[in-house]
């Protein structure tokens, strides 16, 4: 009896050893990132391109906030945010840095979304939660946070078409030649405005969101047309001081001609309010990062999270409500109005917002 029971326990010994410190066999996956649970939290981190207006330094700024807030109650253990440039080759580097330290969850506004789109896939194949937003990347191993730039094209022309009576000329401001955004948004244009037949386009150029550049080309566009009569100006956005300041310049009074005018900057709401414009604006929101972070939040706690969220566009339809909601007399013409949603749902303040 004992030598069978003695042989019976080493039997049992030498199963159990592969279970104690035996090698992973060479098929096995390579592990999740560690979701830092043990520490009170996930960690995220966020992959931005270049920081070159005032929307991407409010993105990143709401992003440090409401992380921040995050880590205080617990959810987050840490939250990082990084800014490579324009730079392709430099932002697949920084994501490959946050891979390799153990991140749970990466956003991303890419660079490039073909040039990124390897690296991020990448990233979730090995366990990460990967949220992209703003610059979308059209992955099934990728989830997208956004607003219908189709939409927001389809709302500003309507609008000026409204005010028009739906007849005159018009000046059109697009964003960046080629660009996806700019391509949706003016997809939704053209689709308004094929409805009225009336509305004549005297000229167009490319404003690239950008103030300066959209001074010069309606400084072009009212030096070729500005004779034959001005009755409204549709404008993807970025530049709406410099629609009005180039109006002033060649003796129009802004608050007779229509504008409808993208982004809510600080210094075209300025204008709204003073100069009691005939304006209308949307806009795309720079807390799409928050929303972002909720949405990797949800997927890493085993929700069934959908591929695309569209986040609500704000709007602006009168002097009254630039008044009252969105102009910030204390900020710098550069500040991004529409830096909230109406519920404040993220606990944001000014200061969590405005340029440190």
């Amino acid at each position: 009896m004992k030598k069978w029971l003695s042989l019976l326990l080493v039997l049992c010994m030498m199963l159990a050893l592969p279970a104690c410190g035996g090698k992973p066999d060479s098929n096995d996956q390579e592990p999740a990132a560690d979701s830092g649970s043990n520490e009170g939290g996930y960690k995220i981190a966020f992959s931005n391109s270049y920081v070159g207006n005032a929307w991407r330094t409010a993105s990143i700024n709401i992003f440090d906030a409401y992380t921040a807030d995050l880590v205080e109650q617990g959810v987050l253990s840490k939250a990082y945010s990084s800014s490579a440039g324009d730079d392709v080759q430099a932002q697949i580097n920084e994501i490959r840095n946050m891979m390799s330290e153990g991140y749970d969850a990466i956003v991303c506004i890419a660079a490039s979304a073909a040039g990124l789109q390897s690296v991020l896939e990448e990233a979730a194949e090995r366990g990460i939660v990967v949220v992209c937003f703003d610059a979308n990347v059209d992955s099934d191993l990728v989830y997208n946070v956004n607003t219908d730039q189709h939409e927001y094209g389809r709302l500003l022309a309507q609008s000026l078409a409204d005010r028009m009576g739906g007849k005159g000329n018009i000046l059109w401001i697009k964003g960046i030649e080629g660009n996806q955004v700019t391509l949706d948004r003016t997809a939704g244009m053209e689709e308004v405005l094929a409805n009225y037949p009336d509305i004549k386009i005297l000229g167009e150029g490319f404003g690239k969101w950008d103030i300066s550049t959209t001074a010069s080309v309606m400084s072009n566009l009212m030096s070729a047309y500005g004779s034959q009569g001005i009755d409204g100006i549709l404008s993807e956005g970025g530049g709406g001081h410099a629609i009005v300041q180039s109006l002033e310049e060649n003796g129009i009074d802004p608050a007779t001609v229509p504008i409808s005018e993208g982004e809510m900057f600080n210094a075209w709401m300025k204008d709204w309010v003073e100069l009691d414009l005939n304006a209308f604006s949307t806009a795309q929101p720079p807390y799409l990062s928050a929303a972002a972070v909720d949405v990797a939040l949800r997927v890493l706690n085993g929700e069934d999270v959908d591929a695309w969220t569209y986040v609500d566009l704000p709007t602006c339809s009168s002097k009254q409500e630039a008044e009252e909601k969105w102009y910030q007399p204390d900020q710098e013409g550069g500040f991004v109005c529409d830096w909230t949603d109406n519920n404040n749902t993220w606990n944001l303040t000014i200061d969590d917002v405005a340029p440190k």
